[in-house]
């Protein structure tokens, strides 16, 4: 019993934000103790003194000894917030890594847990990282941007990588890229911390790139993992239960226009407890008008646009023909 406790113990998740976030980083905590129950929360804040009795908080002086530490503060704290907190993901990692953890996984604040995820943790005995993809749609005649979008970001989502302790040498070269370079590029060779892990599966022994279609939901894979009400739950694909769901700004907002309606009840309960945190999620989205979406005019435009979308489909399939 003490043995597999030990073990238990020594795997963690962890995130990095700055102290307004404290409350996502709560709710991402709490929905890891449902579908998690054990596993804690480590949670660096980069710029200001905060205290919280549920997280595991690090101070950015606690990451002093760790690679590249110094110099990703020193080339991006006082210059760009965000890609001083970006370059810090694999920095952080690494820490824990180092400090004794045998997995841990990062998540971006702003993910939340729905389903069991004990199968991440069972899938680090064996590989030493796991990537989600981001499943973009590659379909061509619906989009001519599809290709270079995924070109430019990355064919994986850095809002989500697992790591086991034989995984330290891929961390590290991770970190060194993002201490090297921290930008957002349209020439495929940049972007953020995100457009390096295209690299890992190639370069890295035990990489594993999830198939769980549940995983990383959001607005970026609509069109491939398919949300449908079967049996009364929620698949993806037919197959997968969801399992955590991304809630960037482009998720929440193709919710609240019904292009994703499905997910609809766990962004409101999400929302929901981030308000009994004090953080109202809508009023901090940046440049969102939600009233915009609750008119008669936007449900009718919506309607005209689903119509407008089929029209365009079997334009093109006929065009085939």
């Amino acid at each position: 019993m003490w043995l597999w406790r030990k073990k238990f113990d020594m795997e963690t998740f962890c995130t990095v934000i700055t102290k307004n976030y404290l409350p996502l980083a709560r709710v991402l905590q709490a929905s890891i103790e449902k579908q998690c129950p054990g596993k804690k929360l480590h949670v660096l804040v980069v710029d200001g003194e905060v205290t919280d009795t549920h997280l595991r908080i690090i101070k950015p002086a606690e990451m002093n000894g760790s690679p590249f530490f110094k110099e990703i503060e020193k080339k991006y704290a006082h210059t760009n917030i965000d890609f001083y907190r970006w370059a810090l993901k694999p920095v952080l990692i690494g820490h824990l890594l180092s400090s004794g953890y045998t997995k841990v996984v990062f998540c971006d604040p702003d993910l939340y847990f729905i389903g069991n995820c004990d199968f991440i943790f069972e899938l680090l005995d064996r590989h030493s990282v796991l990537l989600t993809p981001h499943w973009v749609d590659l379909d061509i005649s619906k989009s001519e941007d599809c290709i270079s979008a995924v070109l430019q970001n990355g064919l994986f989502n850095a809002g989500f990588v697992a790591a086991n302790d034989k995984a330290k040498a891929a961390i590290h070269w991770w970190a060194s890229m993002c201490h090297f370079k921290m930008e957002k590029s349209q020439n495929y060779f940049n972007y953020v911390d995100q457009k390096y892990l295209d690299v890992l599966p190639v370069q890295f022994p035990n990489v594993l790139i999830l198939q769980h279609q549940g995983c990383n939901l959001a607005s970026w894979n609509i069109q491939t993992c398919k949300r449908e009400w079967i049996n009364g739950k929620l698949l993806i694909n037919k197959k997968y239960e969801p399992i955590f769901i991304h809630f960037a700004k482009g998720t929440i907002i193709n919710i609240l226009n019904q292009n994703d309606f499905l997910l609809r009840t766990y962004l409101d309960e999400y929302m929901l407890l981030l308000k009994t945190n004090g953080f109202d999620l809508l009023e901090n989205l940046e440049g969102f008008a939600p009233a915009k979406y609750a008119t008669t005019l936007y449900k009718f435009k919506h309607r005209l646009r689903i119509r407008t979308r089929l029209k365009k489909f079997f334009f093109r399939l006929a065009e085939k023909l």
